[in-house]
């Protein structure tokens, strides 16, 4: 059931959705919108823009569009948030909010999302700096591919197309004697190595790429099949029928191209996108030292031991009384 079927009239309903769909997809209207606009209401609880908004704040900005396009999806979140409300509401009726415990995990609730809500500016505020900065980060950028170069080496690739015959029932002289049939066809003037493999080829993917596989390092392969792949010398060699863990492949070389190593300009974005992660990182981490470094800070050691010792206490004589249950044992 829907709870807002039930709650609420179908033709206010009806008109609440589509203007909930404007406030996600487009920003011009969602800021237009009064925040205390009502999306549902009874004598119990209300909920409203405000609070809708409030709580897909907590997705990723480039989700928020996507999740409230579905109209069902929409209409269960929104549901929810009602019940929430109103079971929210029934606690307070009920004055569940003044017993100790539950005001103090609400305290500590508040607590954490206002923790969370500091070190997201901490970070942006890190975030936003480095950005305004970047070219002073070029020359660091520049030392650390001077001193990783060797990191950034791009081994030698080849590109290939083959042709798999796949071993039936483990007979590998069958699938060897039409892997060379195919072979031979191939290697005939005018042969279409892509029509043959999508005519031969047991890789399922060959009926739509012809067995082309793209450029590859020997690393990607099967050690078989990359061996016999990087031995062809000249675009258009076949190799002869080479048995991998696959069966029998027929290769054609297509390209080859030479080892080299990934100059500064290629690396740039992601030694800036690296030094900018650190940077965010090393202000969050210098938040945090601040906070135990405080001269005002004391601790009390013994409370603490005796919080431990308690526990410690208690878990033993739980797993005693667990243990001694679960032989039979008479109590």
């Amino acid at each position: 059931m829907i709870l807002l079927s039930a709650s609420h009239p179908r033709h206010r309903v009806r008109r609440c959705l589509p203007l909930l769909l404007a406030i996600v997809g487009s920003p011009v209207l969602g800021a237009a919108l009064d925040p205390s606009d009502v999306i549902a209401e009874s004598a119990r609880a209300r909920l409203t823009i405000g609070d809708y908004q409030a709580e897909v704040a907590k997705l990723p900005a480039a989700l928020r569009a996507e999740f409230a396009a579905n109209p069902l999806r929409l209409r269960q979140y929104l549901d929810n948030l009602y019940m929430l409300r109103v079971l929210a509401a029934d606690a307070r009726a009920q004055g569940l909010e003044k017993d100790p415990v539950l005001a103090r995990q609400i305290a500590l609730q508040v607590d954490r999302m206002l923790a969370q809500a500091r070190v997201d500016r901490i970070e942006a505020a890190a975030a936003a700096d480095f950005d305004r900065n970047t070219e002073s980060y070029v020359a660091r950028a520049r030392e650390l591919y001077l001193v990783n170069r060797d990191q950034y080496a791009v081994p030698e690739r080849v590109r290939a197309a083959h042709i798999l015959i796949k071993v039936v029932d483990g007979n590998r002289d069958a699938a060897l004697h039409k892997a060379e049939e195919v072979r031979a066809q191939a290697e005939a003037p005018g042969a279409d190595f892509a029509k043959l493999a999508r005519e031969f080829s047991d890789d399922p993917k060959a009926a739509t790429n012809g067995g082309e596989l793209g450029y590859f390092a020997a690393s990607a392969m099967d050690p078989a099949f990359a061996a016999a792949a990087f031995a062809l010398q000249r675009p258009g060699d076949i190799s002869a029928p080479v048995l991998s863990k696959f069966g029998y492949h027929i290769i054609r070389l297509e390209d080859r191209r030479p080892a080299t190593i990934r100059t500064f300009d290629e690396m740039k974005p992601e030694l800036l996108a690296q030094l900018k992660k650190k940077a965010v990182d090393d202000a969050r981490a210098s938040a945090q030292r601040q906070i135990f470094s405080d001269p005002t800070l004391k601790v009390n050691a013994a409370l603490i031991e005796q919080i431990n010792s308690e526990a410690a206490a208690a878990s033993a004589s739980e797993t005693a009384a667990h243990a001694q249950s679960s032989s039979g044992a008479p109590k």
